[in-house]
């Protein structure tokens, strides 16, 4: 019973206190500034950073995929994630205020930003990291790799393809939009489908019969695009390995692939 009580004080107390959860962010971050004595730029999002180095070069795109090390940490010091070995990295996998951050670095950058909860992991916990945690990234870029872009580039080109992009890096082109009502996440629907590789080879395809699939189990690149079409549409979808099988791919679909698909929705 005393369980169930100091849990339910504590829910009141966190609906009680909600409206201050921003400010006592910013008060946790303004601390950590003076402490260690940083000079920040805060962006509009409420990422707050500052270059130790500025390096030199181009800026990072959507599908671009970086060499980084890094330390990152919560705002009393305790250490969650480390790279002092350089790994590679998707920049629209991150949360928002990485994304953001990683925007801003040229190679051989060196910086370190400071996100609120807001646009870092929110009122979820993640491993180590507890619910609404200011976290602190200190990141060098070695590299900056744009092949897939230059992929994504030439296969446009060499088809005169006319293609929109999403802000998480998908090119589309929607031959027939369809009708008014578009499905979601929760969505099972039907489609006819094949799936390509870059040079025109089929890896799958729906064949003779529809396909039906519950769109939350499908890979982030269709849950993007798939909503853009109504009832009826069909369109080209250029899909990056950040949002299809990634680095390391799947079966017969090599790592760092980009997928074209060709999608009629029938319903949903």
């Amino acid at each position: 019973m005393n369980k169930l009580i100091i849990g339910l004080f504590s829910f009141l107390l966190i609906l009680g206190c909600k409206k201050d959860d921003t400010p006592n962010s910013d008060m946790q971050i303004a601390d950590y500034v003076v402490a260690e004595g940083l000079n920040v730029t805060t962006s509009a999002s409420g990422l707050r950073y500052e270059f130790q180095e500025e390096g030199m070069g181009e800026f990072p795109i959507s599908n671009s995929i970086l060499e980084i090390s890094f330390t990152g940490k919560l705002i009393d010091g305790t250490v969650f994630a480390e790279g002092s070995t350089p790994i590679n990295v998707y920049i629209t996998n991150q949360i928002a205020g990485l994304q953001e951050g990683f925007r801003l670095m040229q190679v051989g950058s060196k910086a370190t930003f400071i996100i609120p909860p807001e646009i870092g992991f929110g009122a979820v916990a993640r491993g180590s990291i507890p619910a609404n945690s200011v976290i602190i990234y200190e990141i060098e870029l070695h590299e900056i790799d744009n092949r897939i872009q230059t992929t994504i580039d030439q296969y446009i080109s060499d088809n005169n393809l006319t293609a929109s992009e999403t802000p998480e890096g998908l090119f589309y082109v929607l031959n027939e939009p369809g009708g008014a009502a578009k499905p979601n996440i929760e969505s099972s629907i039907e489609i006819n489908y094949v799936g390509k590789f870059i040079d025109g080879e089929i890896f799958d395809q729906s064949g003779d019969n529809p396909a039906n699939f519950p769109l939350s189990n499908l890979i982030r690149g269709w849950q993007i695009g798939i909503p853009l079409m109504g009832r009826g549409g069909d369109g080209v979808f250029i899909i990056p390995p950040q949002l299809g099988y990634g680095e390391d791919g799947r079966a017969t679909i090599p790592g760092n692939s980009v997928l074209i698909f060709d999608i009629e929705l029938l319903d949903f």
